[in-house]
């Protein structure tokens, strides 16, 4: 799911991905699953998370997120 996105491009690096209750939304998951994905992509470096602002996609090692990205 969001796996797919970031590497489809639809999310970049630096662009804010949606939280675990919106995942609990568009596919009707339990609040443990959706937990368990973030997690899963933050041990692997996919995504960071900002205490009260979200989740975003990390750059790729070396690279820094465009300035054009959609980080509110």
């Amino acid at each position: 799911m969001i796996r797919e996105r970031i590497a489809s491009g639809a999310y970049r690096p630096g662009s804010r991905v949606p939280s675990e209750n919106d995942l609990m939304q568009e596919f009707g998951i339990a609040r443990m699953t959706a937990h368990k994905v973030m997690k899963a992509l933050r041990e692997e470096g996919t995504i960071y998370t900002v205490r009260g602002l979200g989740s975003f996609v990390s750059a790729p090692e070396g690279e820094k997120p465009s300035a054009d990205s959609d980080s509110e």
